[in-house]
Protein backbone atom coordinates (compact mmCIF):
# COMPACT_ATOMS: atom_id res chain seq x y z
CA UNK A 1 0.00 0.00 0.00
CA UNK A 2 1.24 3.43 -0.91
CA UNK A 3 1.99 5.21 2.32
CA UNK A 4 1.91 8.96 1.89
CA UNK A 5 1.81 11.45 4.69
CA UNK A 6 1.75 15.56 4.03
CA UNK A 7 4.09 18.38 4.83
CA UNK A 8 3.20 21.54 6.58
CA UNK A 9 6.10 23.69 5.37
CA UNK A 10 8.49 24.87 8.08
CA UNK A 11 11.04 26.44 5.71
CA UNK A 12 11.84 26.71 2.03
CA UNK A 13 13.49 23.31 2.08
CA UNK A 14 10.13 21.92 3.30
CA UNK A 15 11.31 19.20 5.64
CA UNK A 16 8.31 17.01 6.39
CA UNK A 17 7.08 15.28 9.46
CA UNK A 18 6.62 11.63 8.61
CA UNK A 19 4.51 10.45 11.50
CA UNK A 20 0.76 10.08 11.93
CA UNK A 21 -0.05 9.58 8.25
CA UNK A 22 -3.05 8.17 6.47
CA UNK A 23 -2.77 5.61 3.66
CA UNK A 24 -3.57 7.22 0.34
CA UNK A 25 -4.49 4.41 -2.01
CA UNK A 26 -4.35 0.64 -1.84
CA UNK A 27 -3.90 -0.03 -5.55
CA UNK A 28 -2.11 1.67 -8.40
CA UNK A 29 -3.32 1.69 -11.98
CA UNK A 30 -0.53 -0.55 -13.28
CA UNK A 31 0.09 -4.15 -12.25
CA UNK A 32 3.05 -4.85 -9.99
CA UNK A 33 5.18 -6.25 -12.82
CA UNK A 34 4.80 -3.03 -14.85
CA UNK A 35 7.60 -1.38 -12.87
CA UNK A 36 10.73 -2.48 -11.09
CA UNK A 37 10.80 -2.74 -7.30
CA UNK A 38 13.01 0.35 -7.19
CA UNK A 39 10.52 2.32 -9.27
CA UNK A 40 7.59 1.30 -7.08
CA UNK A 41 9.57 2.08 -3.94
CA UNK A 42 10.22 5.60 -5.23
CA UNK A 43 6.55 6.18 -6.06
CA UNK A 44 5.34 4.72 -2.77
CA UNK A 45 7.66 6.57 -0.45
CA UNK A 46 6.61 9.68 1.40
CA UNK A 47 8.63 12.06 -0.74
CA UNK A 48 7.35 14.11 -3.66
CA UNK A 49 9.88 14.91 -6.38
CA UNK A 50 8.96 16.98 -9.42
CA UNK A 51 10.25 14.29 -11.76
CA UNK A 52 7.79 11.76 -10.26
CA UNK A 53 4.65 13.76 -11.00
CA UNK A 54 3.80 12.21 -14.35
CA UNK A 55 4.10 8.66 -12.99
CA UNK A 56 2.19 9.54 -9.81
CA UNK A 57 -0.68 10.97 -11.85
CA UNK A 58 -0.79 7.84 -13.99
CA UNK A 59 -0.84 5.49 -11.03
CA UNK A 60 -2.87 7.33 -8.39
CA UNK A 61 -4.92 10.25 -9.71
CA UNK A 62 -8.63 9.57 -9.20
CA UNK A 63 -9.77 11.06 -12.51
CA UNK A 64 -7.14 9.12 -14.45
CA UNK A 65 -8.01 5.87 -12.65
CA UNK A 66 -11.72 6.34 -13.39
CA UNK A 67 -10.99 7.02 -17.05
CA UNK A 68 -8.80 3.94 -17.18
CA UNK A 69 -11.62 1.79 -15.87
CA UNK A 70 -14.06 3.35 -18.33
CA UNK A 71 -11.71 2.74 -21.24
CA UNK A 72 -11.26 -0.89 -20.25
CA UNK A 73 -15.04 -1.29 -20.48
CA UNK A 74 -15.56 0.61 -23.74
CA UNK A 75 -12.10 0.67 -25.28
CA UNK A 76 -12.87 -1.72 -28.14
CA UNK A 77 -16.05 -0.05 -29.35
CA UNK A 78 -16.19 1.21 -32.90
CA UNK A 79 -18.19 4.21 -34.06
CA UNK A 80 -20.90 1.81 -35.22
CA UNK A 81 -20.98 0.17 -31.79
CA UNK A 82 -21.52 3.54 -30.15
CA UNK A 83 -24.31 4.38 -32.59
CA UNK A 84 -25.97 1.06 -31.72
CA UNK A 85 -25.68 1.85 -28.01
CA UNK A 86 -27.32 5.22 -28.54
CA UNK A 87 -30.14 3.73 -30.59
CA UNK A 88 -30.77 1.15 -27.87
CA UNK A 89 -30.95 4.01 -25.39
CA UNK A 90 -33.47 5.73 -27.67
CA UNK A 91 -35.57 2.56 -27.87
CA UNK A 92 -35.52 2.26 -24.08
CA UNK A 93 -36.68 5.84 -23.71
CA UNK A 94 -39.46 5.38 -26.27
CA UNK A 95 -40.61 2.28 -24.44
CA UNK A 96 -40.52 4.13 -21.11
CA UNK A 97 -42.51 6.98 -22.68
CA UNK A 98 -45.19 4.54 -23.79
CA UNK A 99 -45.43 3.01 -20.34
CA UNK A 100 -45.33 6.30 -18.41
CA UNK A 101 -48.13 6.78 -15.90
CA UNK A 102 -48.35 10.53 -16.38
CA UNK A 103 -47.83 13.06 -19.17
CA UNK A 104 -44.76 14.65 -17.57
CA UNK A 105 -42.74 11.42 -17.49
CA UNK A 106 -43.90 10.57 -21.00
CA UNK A 107 -42.70 13.94 -22.32
CA UNK A 108 -39.33 13.68 -20.54
CA UNK A 109 -38.71 10.21 -21.96
CA UNK A 110 -39.69 11.35 -25.45
CA UNK A 111 -37.21 14.24 -25.20
CA UNK A 112 -34.48 11.84 -24.08
CA UNK A 113 -35.33 9.44 -26.88
CA UNK A 114 -35.07 12.14 -29.55
CA UNK A 115 -31.80 13.36 -28.03
CA UNK A 116 -30.34 9.86 -28.15
CA UNK A 117 -31.41 9.49 -31.79
CA UNK A 118 -29.83 12.83 -32.64
CA UNK A 119 -26.61 11.82 -30.87
CA UNK A 120 -26.56 8.57 -32.83
CA UNK A 121 -27.03 10.41 -36.12
CA UNK A 122 -24.20 12.82 -35.33
CA UNK A 123 -21.88 10.43 -33.53
CA UNK A 124 -18.20 10.95 -34.36
CA UNK A 125 -16.71 9.00 -31.45
CA UNK A 126 -15.12 5.58 -31.23
CA UNK A 127 -12.48 3.83 -29.14
CA UNK A 128 -9.74 5.98 -30.68
CA UNK A 129 -11.41 9.26 -29.77
CA UNK A 130 -12.02 7.98 -26.23
CA UNK A 131 -8.35 7.03 -25.94
CA UNK A 132 -7.22 10.45 -27.16
CA UNK A 133 -9.58 12.23 -24.77
CA UNK A 134 -8.48 10.16 -21.77
CA UNK A 135 -4.81 10.54 -22.64
CA UNK A 136 -5.27 14.30 -23.03
CA UNK A 137 -7.03 14.48 -19.67
CA UNK A 138 -4.16 12.64 -18.01
CA UNK A 139 -1.56 14.98 -19.50
CA UNK A 140 -3.62 18.01 -18.44
CA UNK A 141 -3.66 16.71 -14.87
CA UNK A 142 0.12 16.32 -15.02
CA UNK A 143 0.45 19.92 -16.19
CA UNK A 144 -1.86 21.10 -13.39
CA UNK A 145 0.15 19.21 -10.78
CA UNK A 146 3.49 20.46 -12.07
CA UNK A 147 2.16 24.02 -12.10
CA UNK A 148 0.81 23.58 -8.56
CA UNK A 149 4.20 22.44 -7.27
CA UNK A 150 5.87 25.39 -8.97
CA UNK A 151 3.27 27.75 -7.46
CA UNK A 152 3.74 26.17 -4.03
CA UNK A 153 7.39 27.20 -4.02
CA UNK A 154 6.77 30.64 -5.53
CA UNK A 155 4.35 31.33 -2.71
CA UNK A 156 6.95 30.19 -0.20
CA UNK A 157 9.45 32.73 -1.51
CA UNK A 158 6.82 35.47 -1.55
CA UNK A 159 5.93 34.60 2.05
CA UNK A 160 9.54 35.13 3.09
CA UNK A 161 9.44 38.61 1.56
CA UNK A 162 6.20 39.41 3.37
CA UNK A 163 7.65 38.31 6.70
CA UNK A 164 10.75 40.43 6.22
CA UNK A 165 8.62 43.42 5.27
CA UNK A 166 6.52 42.87 8.39
CA UNK A 167 9.68 43.03 10.47
CA UNK A 168 10.46 46.38 8.89
CA UNK A 169 6.92 47.70 9.46
CA UNK A 170 7.06 46.64 13.08
CA UNK A 171 10.23 48.67 13.55
CA UNK A 172 8.64 51.61 11.72
CA UNK A 173 5.75 51.47 14.20
CA UNK A 174 8.11 51.34 17.17
CA UNK A 175 10.12 54.23 15.76
CA UNK A 176 6.99 56.27 15.06
CA UNK A 177 5.69 55.68 18.57
CA UNK A 178 9.06 56.80 19.96
CA UNK A 179 9.00 59.93 17.84
CA UNK A 180 5.44 60.64 19.03
CA UNK A 181 6.68 60.52 22.61
CA UNK A 182 9.22 63.16 21.66
CA UNK A 183 6.60 65.28 19.95
CA UNK A 184 8.06 64.53 16.50
CA UNK A 185 5.20 62.40 15.14
CA UNK A 186 1.43 62.76 15.20
CA UNK A 187 -1.20 60.29 16.36
CA UNK A 188 -2.28 59.98 12.74
CA UNK A 189 1.21 58.82 11.76
CA UNK A 190 1.17 56.23 14.53
CA UNK A 191 -2.25 55.02 13.39
CA UNK A 192 -1.01 54.70 9.81
CA UNK A 193 1.99 52.67 10.98
CA UNK A 194 -0.32 50.41 13.00
CA UNK A 195 -2.63 49.91 10.03
CA UNK A 196 0.32 49.07 7.76
CA UNK A 197 1.48 46.44 10.24
CA UNK A 198 -2.02 44.98 10.51
CA UNK A 199 -2.24 44.86 6.71
CA UNK A 200 1.08 43.00 6.59
CA UNK A 201 -0.23 40.48 9.12
CA UNK A 202 -3.34 39.94 7.01
CA UNK A 203 -1.21 39.44 3.88
CA UNK A 204 0.91 36.84 5.65
CA UNK A 205 -2.15 34.93 6.83
CA UNK A 206 -3.63 35.04 3.33
CA UNK A 207 -0.36 33.82 1.82
CA UNK A 208 -0.09 30.98 4.33
CA UNK A 209 -3.64 29.95 3.45
CA UNK A 210 -2.79 30.00 -0.25
CA UNK A 211 0.27 27.83 0.40
CA UNK A 212 -1.77 25.31 2.37
CA UNK A 213 -4.53 25.23 -0.25
CA UNK A 214 -2.00 24.74 -3.04
CA UNK A 215 -0.27 21.99 -1.10
CA UNK A 216 -3.53 20.19 -0.41
CA UNK A 217 -4.60 20.33 -4.06
CA UNK A 218 -1.19 19.10 -5.16
CA UNK A 219 -0.94 16.07 -2.92
CA UNK A 220 -4.55 15.01 -3.56
CA UNK A 221 -3.99 15.16 -7.33
CA UNK A 222 -1.06 12.80 -6.83
CA UNK A 223 -2.89 10.27 -4.71
CA UNK A 224 -2.04 11.25 -1.15
CA UNK A 225 -4.79 11.40 1.43
CA UNK A 226 -5.86 14.85 2.62
CA UNK A 227 -4.19 14.36 5.99
CA UNK A 228 -0.94 13.03 4.54
CA UNK A 229 2.43 14.64 5.20
CA UNK A 230 4.89 14.04 2.36
CA UNK A 231 8.19 15.82 2.03
CA UNK A 232 7.99 18.14 -0.95
CA UNK A 233 11.41 18.32 -2.54
CA UNK A 234 12.82 21.52 -4.10
CA UNK A 235 12.02 22.33 -7.71
CA UNK A 236 14.59 21.55 -10.42
CA UNK A 237 16.69 24.39 -11.84
CA UNK A 238 15.80 25.80 -15.24
CA UNK A 239 18.28 24.84 -17.95
CA UNK A 240 18.80 28.31 -19.38
CA UNK A 241 21.30 27.07 -21.96
CA UNK A 242 18.58 24.97 -23.60
CA UNK A 243 16.72 28.08 -24.74
CA UNK A 244 19.27 28.59 -27.48
CA UNK A 245 18.38 25.23 -29.01
CA UNK A 246 14.65 25.95 -29.26
CA UNK A 247 13.60 26.00 -32.91
CA UNK A 248 10.09 27.33 -33.54
CA UNK A 249 9.84 25.96 -37.07
CA UNK A 250 10.94 22.43 -36.22
CA UNK A 251 9.07 22.39 -32.92
CA UNK A 252 5.86 23.48 -34.64
CA UNK A 253 6.09 20.40 -36.85
CA UNK A 254 6.45 18.22 -33.76
CA UNK A 255 3.53 19.96 -32.08
CA UNK A 256 1.30 19.41 -35.13
CA UNK A 257 2.01 15.70 -35.00
CA UNK A 258 1.50 15.39 -31.24
CA UNK A 259 -1.38 17.77 -30.48
CA UNK A 260 -4.18 15.87 -28.76
CA UNK A 261 -6.98 18.22 -29.81
CA UNK A 262 -5.93 18.10 -33.45
CA UNK A 263 -5.68 14.31 -33.36
CA UNK A 264 -9.14 14.12 -31.81
CA UNK A 265 -10.70 16.37 -34.42
CA UNK A 266 -8.99 14.47 -37.23
CA UNK A 267 -10.49 11.25 -35.91
CA UNK A 268 -13.88 12.94 -35.50
CA UNK A 269 -13.64 14.00 -39.14
CA UNK A 270 -12.83 10.45 -40.20
CA UNK A 271 -15.84 9.16 -38.26
CA UNK A 272 -18.25 11.76 -39.66
CA UNK A 273 -21.13 10.25 -41.63
CA UNK A 274 -22.85 13.39 -42.92
CA UNK A 275 -21.77 16.47 -44.83
CA UNK A 276 -22.49 18.91 -42.00
CA UNK A 277 -20.23 17.09 -39.53
CA UNK A 278 -17.51 16.77 -42.14
CA UNK A 279 -17.70 20.51 -42.75
CA UNK A 280 -17.59 21.28 -39.02
CA UNK A 281 -14.65 19.02 -38.21
CA UNK A 282 -12.71 20.04 -41.31
CA UNK A 283 -12.89 23.60 -40.02
CA UNK A 284 -11.87 22.46 -36.54
CA UNK A 285 -8.80 20.76 -37.97
CA UNK A 286 -7.74 23.88 -39.87
CA UNK A 287 -8.33 26.07 -36.83
CA UNK A 288 -6.30 23.69 -34.67
CA UNK A 289 -3.32 23.91 -37.01
CA UNK A 290 -3.31 27.70 -36.84
CA UNK A 291 -3.73 27.70 -33.06
CA UNK A 292 -0.90 25.22 -32.60
CA UNK A 293 1.50 27.40 -34.59
CA UNK A 294 0.44 30.39 -32.51
CA UNK A 295 0.82 28.42 -29.27
CA UNK A 296 4.39 27.44 -30.13
CA UNK A 297 5.30 31.01 -31.01
CA UNK A 298 3.55 32.53 -27.98
CA UNK A 299 5.03 30.06 -25.50
CA UNK A 300 8.49 30.68 -26.96
CA UNK A 301 8.07 34.44 -26.54
CA UNK A 302 7.05 33.87 -22.92
CA UNK A 303 10.25 31.88 -22.39
CA UNK A 304 12.28 34.80 -23.73
CA UNK A 305 10.34 37.27 -21.57
CA UNK A 306 10.88 35.10 -18.49
CA UNK A 307 14.60 34.87 -19.22
CA UNK A 308 14.84 38.63 -19.57
CA UNK A 309 12.94 39.09 -16.30
CA UNK A 310 15.39 36.71 -14.64
CA UNK A 311 18.33 38.74 -15.96
CA UNK A 312 16.74 41.91 -14.58
CA UNK A 313 16.19 40.23 -11.21
CA UNK A 314 19.87 39.26 -11.07
CA UNK A 315 20.85 42.88 -11.65
CA UNK A 316 18.33 44.13 -9.08
CA UNK A 317 19.71 41.75 -6.49
CA UNK A 318 23.27 42.90 -7.14
CA UNK A 319 22.22 46.52 -6.62
CA UNK A 320 20.20 45.71 -3.48
CA UNK A 321 22.98 43.65 -1.91
CA UNK A 322 25.53 46.35 -2.65
CA UNK A 323 23.28 48.92 -0.95
CA UNK A 324 22.82 46.58 2.00
CA UNK A 325 26.56 46.04 2.37
CA UNK A 326 27.04 49.79 2.35
CA UNK A 327 24.29 50.28 4.91
CA UNK A 328 25.74 47.51 7.06
CA UNK A 329 29.14 49.19 7.10
CA UNK A 330 27.60 52.54 7.96
CA UNK A 331 25.52 50.93 10.69
CA UNK A 332 28.62 49.40 12.24
CA UNK A 333 30.15 52.88 12.25
CA UNK A 334 27.03 54.39 13.75
CA UNK A 335 26.37 56.54 10.69
CA UNK A 336 22.88 55.17 9.93
CA UNK A 337 20.08 54.03 12.22
CA UNK A 338 18.89 50.48 12.76
CA UNK A 339 15.73 51.39 10.82
CA UNK A 340 17.74 52.53 7.79
CA UNK A 341 19.86 49.40 8.04
CA UNK A 342 16.75 47.21 8.18
CA UNK A 343 15.27 49.00 5.18
CA UNK A 344 18.34 48.11 3.13
CA UNK A 345 18.29 44.54 4.45
CA UNK A 346 14.60 44.17 3.61
CA UNK A 347 15.22 45.42 0.06
CA UNK A 348 18.00 42.85 -0.36
CA UNK A 349 15.91 39.99 1.02
CA UNK A 350 12.98 40.97 -1.22
CA UNK A 351 15.27 41.12 -4.26
CA UNK A 352 16.70 37.69 -3.42
CA UNK A 353 13.25 36.12 -3.06
CA UNK A 354 12.13 37.81 -6.28
CA UNK A 355 15.09 36.27 -8.06
CA UNK A 356 14.00 32.82 -6.87
CA UNK A 357 10.48 33.52 -8.09
CA UNK A 358 11.80 34.59 -11.48
CA UNK A 359 13.78 31.34 -11.72
CA UNK A 360 10.60 29.37 -11.16
CA UNK A 361 8.71 31.50 -13.68
CA UNK A 362 11.35 30.76 -16.30
CA UNK A 363 11.20 27.07 -15.45
CA UNK A 364 7.41 27.15 -15.81
CA UNK A 365 7.61 28.99 -19.14
CA UNK A 366 10.02 26.39 -20.49
CA UNK A 367 7.81 23.56 -19.26
CA UNK A 368 4.79 25.15 -20.95
CA UNK A 369 6.73 25.37 -24.22
CA UNK A 370 7.74 21.73 -23.93
CA UNK A 371 4.17 20.65 -23.29
CA UNK A 372 2.95 22.48 -26.38
CA UNK A 373 5.50 20.52 -28.39
CA UNK A 374 4.25 17.32 -26.75
CA UNK A 375 0.69 18.09 -27.79
CA UNK A 376 -0.79 19.78 -24.71
CA UNK A 377 -1.92 23.37 -25.04
CA UNK A 378 -3.16 25.30 -22.02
Amino acid sequence: MRSKYIAIPMSLCVTAALSLGLPARALAASPEFARTQEEWARLRDNVLEYEEIEDLVHEYNTTVLNNEQQYRRDGKKTSEDMVDDLMRQADDFWEAAGEAEDDMNAILNEINARQAESNAENNVDDSTTRYIQYAQTEKNVVVQAQTAMNTYYKLQYQLESLKKNRELLEMVLTSTQGRQGQGLATAAEVLTAQQNLQSADAQIISMENQIESTRQNLIIMLGWAQGARPEICPMPEADVERIGSMNIEEDTKKALEADYTLRLHQQNLENSTNDENRRIYSQYVEDDKQQIAMAVSDSYQKVIQARNSLDEAVTSLEVAEKAWNTANTKFQLGVVSRLEHLQAETAAVTARQDLEVKKLELFQAMETYDWVIKGVRS
